[in-house]
Protein backbone atom coordinates (compact mmCIF):
# COMPACT_ATOMS: atom_id res chain seq x y z
CA UNK A 1 0.00 0.00 0.00
CA UNK A 2 1.55 3.48 -0.66
CA UNK A 3 1.84 6.10 1.43
CA UNK A 4 0.83 9.56 1.08
CA UNK A 5 0.75 12.79 2.80
CA UNK A 6 -0.77 16.09 2.11
CA UNK A 7 0.36 19.96 1.89
CA UNK A 8 -2.72 22.16 2.84
CA UNK A 9 -2.41 26.24 2.11
CA UNK A 10 -5.03 28.36 3.79
CA UNK A 11 -6.08 32.15 4.49
CA UNK A 12 -5.56 34.49 7.06
CA UNK A 13 -8.49 36.69 6.54
CA UNK A 14 -10.00 39.70 9.02
CA UNK A 15 -13.40 38.75 10.12
CA UNK A 16 -14.76 41.76 7.55
CA UNK A 17 -12.58 39.81 4.76
CA UNK A 18 -9.54 41.72 4.60
CA UNK A 19 -6.20 39.54 3.92
CA UNK A 20 -4.63 39.72 7.76
CA UNK A 21 -0.73 39.48 7.33
CA UNK A 22 -0.20 37.54 10.82
CA UNK A 23 0.85 33.98 9.50
CA UNK A 24 4.27 34.09 11.60
CA UNK A 25 2.11 35.08 14.83
CA UNK A 26 -0.23 32.43 14.12
CA UNK A 27 2.25 29.74 13.28
CA UNK A 28 4.17 31.00 16.88
CA UNK A 29 0.72 30.36 18.73
CA UNK A 30 0.16 27.07 16.85
CA UNK A 31 2.94 25.60 18.24
CA UNK A 32 3.10 22.35 15.99
CA UNK A 33 6.74 22.35 15.00
CA UNK A 34 7.11 22.59 11.66
CA UNK A 35 3.96 21.06 10.19
CA UNK A 36 2.38 24.72 10.36
CA UNK A 37 3.92 26.85 8.52
CA UNK A 38 3.89 30.28 6.70
CA UNK A 39 3.70 30.43 3.15
CA UNK A 40 4.53 32.88 0.15
CA UNK A 41 2.13 35.92 1.46
CA UNK A 42 2.30 36.54 4.83
CA UNK A 43 -1.27 36.04 5.18
CA UNK A 44 -0.96 32.25 3.93
CA UNK A 45 -0.14 29.40 6.17
CA UNK A 46 0.58 25.86 5.41
CA UNK A 47 -0.19 22.22 6.81
CA UNK A 48 1.85 19.86 6.52
CA UNK A 49 0.73 16.01 7.62
CA UNK A 50 2.57 13.22 8.71
CA UNK A 51 2.65 10.09 6.71
CA UNK A 52 -0.13 8.36 6.40
CA UNK A 53 -0.84 4.94 5.60
CA UNK A 54 -4.87 5.46 5.49
CA UNK A 55 -7.61 7.12 5.02
CA UNK A 56 -8.86 7.01 8.51
CA UNK A 57 -5.02 8.68 9.50
CA UNK A 58 -5.28 10.89 7.21
CA UNK A 59 -8.58 12.17 8.04
CA UNK A 60 -7.40 12.97 11.84
CA UNK A 61 -4.25 14.52 11.01
CA UNK A 62 -6.03 16.82 8.48
CA UNK A 63 -8.52 17.93 11.14
CA UNK A 64 -5.84 18.15 13.85
CA UNK A 65 -3.76 20.84 11.82
CA UNK A 66 -6.99 22.53 10.85
CA UNK A 67 -7.97 22.45 14.14
CA UNK A 68 -4.76 24.09 15.89
CA UNK A 69 -4.39 26.17 13.10
CA UNK A 70 -8.04 27.98 13.60
CA UNK A 71 -7.49 28.28 17.28
CA UNK A 72 -4.30 29.75 16.56
CA UNK A 73 -5.95 32.11 14.48
CA UNK A 74 -8.70 33.12 16.31
CA UNK A 75 -6.07 33.78 19.19
CA UNK A 76 -4.86 35.81 16.89
CA UNK A 77 -8.02 37.81 16.12
CA UNK A 78 -8.39 36.27 12.42
CA UNK A 79 -9.93 33.86 10.28
CA UNK A 80 -8.46 30.50 9.22
CA UNK A 81 -9.84 29.71 5.43
CA UNK A 82 -9.64 26.98 3.23
CA UNK A 83 -10.53 28.67 -0.46
CA UNK A 84 -8.25 29.03 -3.75
CA UNK A 85 -8.25 32.87 -3.74
CA UNK A 86 -8.81 35.59 -1.42
CA UNK A 87 -12.39 36.67 -1.46
CA UNK A 88 -11.65 40.30 -1.38
CA UNK A 89 -9.42 42.50 -2.49
CA UNK A 90 -8.90 44.17 0.82
CA UNK A 91 -5.42 44.32 3.36
CA UNK A 92 -2.12 44.52 2.08
CA UNK A 93 -2.42 41.82 -0.81
CA UNK A 94 0.85 42.02 -1.62
CA UNK A 95 2.52 41.06 1.64
CA UNK A 96 5.37 39.06 1.25
CA UNK A 97 6.92 36.60 4.05
CA UNK A 98 10.44 38.12 4.78
CA UNK A 99 11.89 34.68 3.40
CA UNK A 100 14.74 35.59 1.23
CA UNK A 101 13.51 33.24 -0.94
CA UNK A 102 10.13 34.64 -1.82
CA UNK A 103 11.41 37.97 -2.32
CA UNK A 104 13.73 36.62 -4.60
CA UNK A 105 10.19 34.77 -6.61
CA UNK A 106 8.36 38.11 -6.31
CA UNK A 107 11.53 40.11 -8.17
CA UNK A 108 12.13 37.61 -10.65
CA UNK A 109 8.64 36.97 -11.69
CA UNK A 110 6.56 39.95 -10.56
CA UNK A 111 3.54 39.34 -13.51
CA UNK A 112 2.92 36.03 -11.67
CA UNK A 113 3.01 37.37 -7.66
CA UNK A 114 -0.46 37.93 -7.33
CA UNK A 115 -0.70 34.33 -7.94
CA UNK A 116 1.11 33.45 -4.97
CA UNK A 117 -1.67 34.61 -2.92
CA UNK A 118 -3.82 31.54 -3.67
CA UNK A 119 -3.55 28.20 -2.25
CA UNK A 120 -3.77 24.52 -2.93
CA UNK A 121 -3.64 21.26 -2.12
CA UNK A 122 -0.60 19.15 -3.10
CA UNK A 123 -0.65 15.10 -2.42
CA UNK A 124 2.52 13.50 -1.79
CA UNK A 125 2.66 9.81 -2.82
CA UNK A 126 5.33 7.51 -2.31
CA UNK A 127 7.27 6.46 -4.58
CA UNK A 128 10.72 5.81 -3.82
CA UNK A 129 12.33 4.29 -7.45
CA UNK A 130 12.37 7.46 -9.42
CA UNK A 131 12.49 5.82 -12.47
CA UNK A 132 8.87 4.08 -11.66
CA UNK A 133 7.72 7.90 -10.71
CA UNK A 134 9.03 10.06 -14.02
CA UNK A 135 7.18 7.06 -15.74
CA UNK A 136 4.00 7.50 -13.62
CA UNK A 137 4.01 11.24 -14.45
CA UNK A 138 3.93 10.44 -18.02
CA UNK A 139 0.74 8.63 -17.95
CA UNK A 140 -1.14 10.66 -15.33
CA UNK A 141 -1.63 13.78 -17.39
CA UNK A 142 -4.86 12.90 -18.98
CA UNK A 143 -6.12 12.17 -15.44
CA UNK A 144 -5.43 16.33 -13.88
CA UNK A 145 -8.44 17.74 -15.48
CA UNK A 146 -10.35 15.32 -13.16
CA UNK A 147 -8.25 15.52 -10.15
CA UNK A 148 -9.21 19.83 -10.66
CA UNK A 149 -12.83 18.88 -11.38
CA UNK A 150 -13.07 17.20 -7.90
CA UNK A 151 -11.49 20.20 -6.02
CA UNK A 152 -12.19 23.57 -7.96
CA UNK A 153 -12.80 26.00 -4.60
CA UNK A 154 -12.16 29.59 -5.51
CA UNK A 155 -15.29 31.21 -7.37
CA UNK A 156 -14.92 34.52 -5.41
CA UNK A 157 -12.36 36.71 -5.83
CA UNK A 158 -12.04 40.62 -5.80
CA UNK A 159 -15.33 40.78 -4.04
CA UNK A 160 -17.07 39.38 -7.21
CA UNK A 161 -18.17 35.86 -8.61
CA UNK A 162 -15.68 35.74 -11.27
CA UNK A 163 -17.91 32.92 -13.33
CA UNK A 164 -14.90 30.52 -12.97
CA UNK A 165 -15.16 27.28 -10.60
CA UNK A 166 -10.84 27.73 -10.04
CA UNK A 167 -9.60 31.23 -10.22
CA UNK A 168 -6.48 29.95 -8.32
CA UNK A 169 -5.76 28.02 -11.97
CA UNK A 170 -6.33 30.55 -14.01
CA UNK A 171 -4.21 33.17 -11.90
CA UNK A 172 -1.29 30.00 -11.22
CA UNK A 173 -0.99 30.27 -15.43
CA UNK A 174 0.97 33.39 -14.88
CA UNK A 175 3.84 31.11 -13.71
CA UNK A 176 6.01 29.96 -16.39
CA UNK A 177 6.18 26.12 -15.39
CA UNK A 178 2.53 26.20 -13.98
CA UNK A 179 1.75 22.93 -16.88
CA UNK A 180 1.10 19.65 -17.24
CA UNK A 181 4.13 17.56 -17.12
CA UNK A 182 5.67 16.26 -20.57
CA UNK A 183 6.16 12.79 -21.49
CA UNK A 184 9.35 11.88 -20.75
CA UNK A 185 11.24 8.64 -21.12
CA UNK A 186 13.29 8.49 -17.88
CA UNK A 187 13.98 10.23 -14.38
CA UNK A 188 16.98 11.64 -16.36
CA UNK A 189 14.90 13.29 -19.39
CA UNK A 190 12.74 15.14 -16.28
CA UNK A 191 15.77 16.18 -14.68
CA UNK A 192 17.61 17.59 -17.62
CA UNK A 193 13.68 19.42 -18.19
CA UNK A 194 14.34 20.87 -14.97
CA UNK A 195 17.86 21.81 -15.14
CA UNK A 196 17.10 23.63 -18.29
CA UNK A 197 14.09 25.17 -16.41
CA UNK A 198 17.04 26.76 -13.79
CA UNK A 199 19.15 27.77 -16.81
CA UNK A 200 16.90 29.56 -17.89
CA UNK A 201 15.55 31.43 -15.20
CA UNK A 202 11.54 30.24 -15.55
CA UNK A 203 12.25 28.71 -12.14
CA UNK A 204 14.22 30.19 -9.55
CA UNK A 205 15.22 26.55 -8.16
CA UNK A 206 14.00 23.22 -7.82
CA UNK A 207 11.26 23.94 -5.59
CA UNK A 208 10.00 26.29 -7.90
CA UNK A 209 9.02 23.70 -10.77
CA UNK A 210 5.68 24.13 -10.39
CA UNK A 211 4.05 21.18 -12.64
CA UNK A 212 0.98 20.48 -12.28
CA UNK A 213 2.66 16.95 -10.91
CA UNK A 214 6.22 16.90 -10.42
CA UNK A 215 8.50 14.84 -8.25
CA UNK A 216 9.22 16.12 -5.25
CA UNK A 217 12.29 18.20 -4.56
CA UNK A 218 12.57 17.54 -1.24
CA UNK A 219 10.81 13.68 -0.45
CA UNK A 220 10.66 10.33 -2.28
CA UNK A 221 7.37 11.02 -3.35
CA UNK A 222 5.21 11.94 -6.45
CA UNK A 223 3.89 15.56 -5.74
CA UNK A 224 0.61 15.76 -7.25
CA UNK A 225 -0.15 19.87 -7.41
CA UNK A 226 -3.24 20.60 -9.27
CA UNK A 227 -5.82 20.85 -6.80
CA UNK A 228 -7.26 24.18 -4.77
CA UNK A 229 -7.13 23.33 -1.64
CA UNK A 230 -10.10 21.86 -0.31
CA UNK A 231 -13.02 23.56 1.57
CA UNK A 232 -13.67 21.13 4.14
CA UNK A 233 -11.76 17.97 5.04
CA UNK A 234 -13.84 15.90 3.33
CA UNK A 235 -13.19 17.29 0.28
CA UNK A 236 -9.04 16.60 0.82
CA UNK A 237 -9.47 13.02 1.97
CA UNK A 238 -11.08 12.14 -1.03
CA UNK A 239 -8.61 14.09 -3.43
CA UNK A 240 -5.94 11.97 -2.05
CA UNK A 241 -7.64 8.46 -1.54
CA UNK A 242 -8.37 9.16 -5.47
CA UNK A 243 -4.55 10.48 -6.04
CA UNK A 244 -3.34 7.18 -4.24
CA UNK A 245 -5.38 4.88 -6.14
CA UNK A 246 -4.10 6.64 -9.41
CA UNK A 247 -1.12 6.29 -8.53
CA UNK A 248 -1.27 2.69 -8.03
CA UNK A 249 -3.12 1.73 -11.35
CA UNK A 250 -0.20 4.05 -13.28
CA UNK A 251 2.31 1.82 -11.49
CA UNK A 252 0.79 -1.48 -12.53
CA UNK A 253 0.27 0.41 -16.18
CA UNK A 254 4.32 0.70 -16.17
CA UNK A 255 4.94 -2.71 -15.20
CA UNK A 256 2.26 -4.68 -17.54
CA UNK A 257 3.36 -2.24 -20.17
CA UNK A 258 0.66 -1.11 -21.17
CA UNK A 259 0.14 1.27 -24.13
CA UNK A 260 0.55 5.07 -23.15
CA UNK A 261 -2.38 6.40 -25.09
CA UNK A 262 -0.80 9.66 -26.82
CA UNK A 263 -3.17 12.54 -25.71
CA UNK A 264 -1.89 16.29 -27.24
CA UNK A 265 -0.31 18.49 -24.49
CA UNK A 266 -3.14 21.69 -25.74
CA UNK A 267 -5.91 19.27 -25.41
CA UNK A 268 -4.66 18.26 -22.02
CA UNK A 269 -4.29 21.72 -21.51
CA UNK A 270 -8.28 22.92 -23.00
CA UNK A 271 -9.41 20.20 -20.92
CA UNK A 272 -8.48 22.07 -17.54
CA UNK A 273 -9.08 25.59 -18.96
CA UNK A 274 -12.51 23.68 -19.09
CA UNK A 275 -12.77 22.71 -16.03
CA UNK A 276 -11.68 25.57 -14.26
CA UNK A 277 -14.26 28.06 -15.80
CA UNK A 278 -16.80 25.53 -14.69
CA UNK A 279 -17.89 24.16 -17.81
CA UNK A 280 -17.21 20.14 -17.16
CA UNK A 281 -19.32 18.37 -15.06
CA UNK A 282 -17.86 16.88 -11.68
CA UNK A 283 -19.94 14.13 -12.04
CA UNK A 284 -18.11 12.97 -15.89
CA UNK A 285 -14.90 13.25 -14.75
CA UNK A 286 -15.15 11.51 -11.48
CA UNK A 287 -17.04 8.95 -13.69
CA UNK A 288 -13.88 8.14 -15.67
CA UNK A 289 -11.45 8.44 -12.65
CA UNK A 290 -13.46 5.71 -11.01
CA UNK A 291 -13.34 3.59 -13.40
CA UNK A 292 -9.90 3.79 -13.87
CA UNK A 293 -9.15 3.20 -10.41
CA UNK A 294 -11.62 1.21 -8.83
CA UNK A 295 -9.59 -2.08 -8.86
CA UNK A 296 -7.04 0.26 -6.74
CA UNK A 297 -9.86 1.97 -4.56
CA UNK A 298 -10.26 -2.46 -3.46
CA UNK A 299 -6.75 -3.21 -3.13
CA UNK A 300 -6.94 -0.45 -0.47
CA UNK A 301 -9.87 -0.37 1.20
CA UNK A 302 -10.71 2.83 0.43
CA UNK A 303 -13.78 1.64 -2.06
CA UNK A 304 -16.57 3.30 0.28
CA UNK A 305 -14.92 6.04 1.92
CA UNK A 306 -13.82 7.29 -1.88
CA UNK A 307 -17.64 6.65 -3.36
CA UNK A 308 -19.32 7.96 -0.49
CA UNK A 309 -17.20 10.89 -1.05
CA UNK A 310 -18.04 11.47 -5.01
CA UNK A 311 -21.75 11.08 -3.70
CA UNK A 312 -21.44 13.64 -1.66
CA UNK A 313 -20.12 16.03 -4.36
CA UNK A 314 -22.92 14.87 -5.90
CA UNK A 315 -25.18 15.80 -3.85
CA UNK A 316 -23.68 18.68 -1.88
CA UNK A 317 -21.40 20.34 -4.63
CA UNK A 318 -18.12 21.16 -5.10
CA UNK A 319 -16.20 23.43 -2.95
CA UNK A 320 -17.09 26.14 -6.16
CA UNK A 321 -20.39 25.33 -5.69
CA UNK A 322 -20.51 25.62 -2.29
CA UNK A 323 -18.73 28.38 -2.09
CA UNK A 324 -20.84 30.17 -4.09
CA UNK A 325 -24.15 29.58 -2.65
CA UNK A 326 -22.98 31.07 1.00
CA UNK A 327 -21.95 34.40 -1.50
CA UNK A 328 -25.40 34.56 -2.86
CA UNK A 329 -27.00 34.07 0.59
CA UNK A 330 -24.33 36.82 2.66
CA UNK A 331 -22.97 38.81 -0.40
CA UNK A 332 -19.43 40.37 0.69
CA UNK A 333 -20.01 40.79 4.71
CA UNK A 334 -18.72 39.34 7.33
CA UNK A 335 -21.25 36.15 7.63
CA UNK A 336 -19.52 35.01 4.63
CA UNK A 337 -16.36 34.82 6.20
CA UNK A 338 -17.19 33.10 9.12
CA UNK A 339 -19.16 30.89 6.99
CA UNK A 340 -16.06 30.07 4.89
CA UNK A 341 -14.54 29.56 8.87
CA UNK A 342 -16.46 27.16 9.87
CA UNK A 343 -16.55 24.94 6.82
CA UNK A 344 -12.80 24.84 7.12
CA UNK A 345 -12.40 23.95 10.65
CA UNK A 346 -15.51 23.42 12.12
CA UNK A 347 -16.95 25.33 15.69
CA UNK A 348 -18.06 21.63 16.86
CA UNK A 349 -14.80 20.03 16.45
CA UNK A 350 -13.08 22.49 18.90
CA UNK A 351 -14.74 21.17 21.99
Amino acid sequence: MLTMGVEEEFLLLEPHGAVAPKAPEVVRRAGVDEQIKTEYMSYQLETATPVCTGLDELRRELSRLRLAAAAAAERSGVRLVASGAPPFPAGPMMAFNEEDRYRRLARRFPEATEAGGTCGCHVHIGVPDRELAAAVLTRIRPWLPGLLALTVNSPVTGATDTGWASHRYRTQLRWPTFRPPDVWASAEQYDREVRWHLAAGTALDESGIYFLARLSARYPTIEVRVADTGLGVADTVLLAGVVRALVATLIEDVRQRAKIVPVAAGRITERLLAVARGGTRTADEAARLLGKITPQLDANGDTGEVYAGVERLRREGTGAERQRRLWKRYGPTRDFVGALAEATAPLALRV
